[in-house]
């Protein structure tokens, strides 16, 4: 298993940056930080990725809240469906920004999942170093975080992590203790975002 160890706010090296996308690339699955909790995650297209990543958190497809994680709001286009103008305003005022937005998934995404997932959570995370990886990649990450059941304890604490699962992962990014603040979850599926749980994404009034 690769580490990296980063300081806070620090951008990645060039080299590290290569050595990330090509295990990423590789079918490898990783932890990483975000501007919430620290998230383990894969391409989006790595369906054995998933399924380790799935089998390691205990999770189970159906139920499980896998994100995909984008640079931005235009790269969303092939990965979900229509959404009117409205919706468009209010997630473009929110992002970058710890939040989960709730779309309904096009068929790029729900042919990546055994379940034939009919929505999928998106994400745009204002967090610098994560930016540098997707912008390198040019194609989403899917992830979930890692702050439920036996992990609750240590989901925060990335040398912690890298410890459990130092026999099970290619790559941690470390860049110190996260927050343990969750997403603001929003669901964008219908004509009007709803609120389905308040954490740290502060909304608009």
């Amino acid at each position: 298993m690769k580490y990296i160890k980063l300081e806070e706010y620090n951008t990645l090296q060039f080299q590290d940056l290569q050595s990330i996308v090509k295990i990423l690339k590789d079918g490898g699955i990783f932890i990483f930080p975000t501007d919430s909790v620290y998230s383990m995650g894969c391409l989006m297209n790595n369906k054995q990725g998933i399924q380790r990543i799935l089998k390691l958190t205990g999770k189970v497809e159906k139920k499980s809240s896998m994100s995909l994680i984008f640079p931005d709001l235009k790269s969303l286009s092939n990965y979900t469906l229509n959404y009117n103008n409205t919706i468009y305003r209010s997630v473009k005022s929110l992002t970058p920004g710890p939040f989960t937005f709730i779309f309904r998934a096009s068929k790029l995404v729900t042919k990546s999942f055994a379940n034939s997932k009919k929505e999928v959570g998106v994400r745009i995370p204002d967090h610098d170093t994560l930016m540098q990886i997707l912008k390198e990649l040019n194609e989403p990450i899917i992830s979930t975080s890692l702050n439920t059941g036996e992990l609750e304890q240590d989901y925060n604490d990335p040398y912690v992590l890298s410890q459990k699962y130092e026999r099970d992962l290619e790559l941690v990014i470390d860049q110190g203790p996260s927050e343990s603040a969750v997403t603001t979850i929003l669901d964008c599926t219908g004509e009007d975002i709803e609120l389905i749980r308040e954490g740290k994404g502060q909304l608009i009034e």
